[in-house]
């Protein structure tokens, strides 16, 4: 998602405002499937970072999907917050 920041002509004061939205955290792109899309939102199921054998389900907005709308078992890949 592309945020663009108006201030009319203040570049700072644009530039420390995005930065305090998205902070320092990083972000990893990883391989889940889609599980199910209820609602406006794609429900994908990904593997824990930490724990191998736990699964962990990620709410997308389905807006996200720009190329084509997921269907229930494509796989995808979503980008999580890298807590490492």
């Amino acid at each position: 998602m592309k945020i663009e920041a108006h201030s009319g002509g203040n570049l700072m004061s644009a530039k420390r405002h995005e930065g305090s939205l998205y902070g320092s955290k990083k972000k990893k792109r990883v391989r889940g499937c889609v599980d199910r899309v209820t609602g406006g939102i794609v429900v994908v199921v990904i593997k824990h970072p930490d724990e191998p054998d736990v699964y962990q389900e990620i709410y997308v907005p389905i807006e996200k999907f720009t190329k084509r709308t997921p269907q229930e078992g494509d796989y995808v890949s979503v980008e999580i917050e890298d807590n490492s």
